[in-house]
């Protein structure tokens, strides 16, 4: 029984490690600054995505449902200000619109990670 506790623990680290990367990655790919070239529609697809998978991450690292609704309320704060600082870095803009993008994805993916990752518990 031990070791079946150990693994649980080392998974739920792994688990907080990689959330926290990718929050790492989201600042990076946010923040670098960019050319005045527009990647319109696929930039709204690719914020989507980007936060849908955060969502899911969070899921993974939470322990609690309560938890896990705090954590993507968090995601959806930490993309505003990721928003906000765009404003300052050359060549990127604050978009609302990036923001919607940014939390119907942590959204759409706190919905999949509850119904499929949840039936695998």
């Amino acid at each position: 029984m031990r070791g079946i506790q150990m693994l649980n623990v080392m998974r739920g680290i792994v688990n907080k490690v990689v959330f926290i990367l990718y929050a790492v990655f989201i600042a990076f790919v946010s923040l670098r600054p960019m050319n005045s070239a527009t990647l319109e529609p696929w930039d709204k697809v690719f914020h989507l995505i980007l936060y849908g998978v955060f969502a899911v991450l969070g899921y993974r690292a939470s322990k609690k449902p309560k938890q896990f609704l705090y954590i993507c309320i968090a995601i959806v704060i930490y993309s505003g200000l990721m928003e906000v600082a765009q404003s300052f870095m050359p060549g990127r803009v604050m978009s609302a619109y990036d923001l919607l993008a940014n939390t119907i994805g942590v959204v759409l993916g706190a919905v999949i990670a509850k119904k499929v990752l949840s039936a695998k518990c």
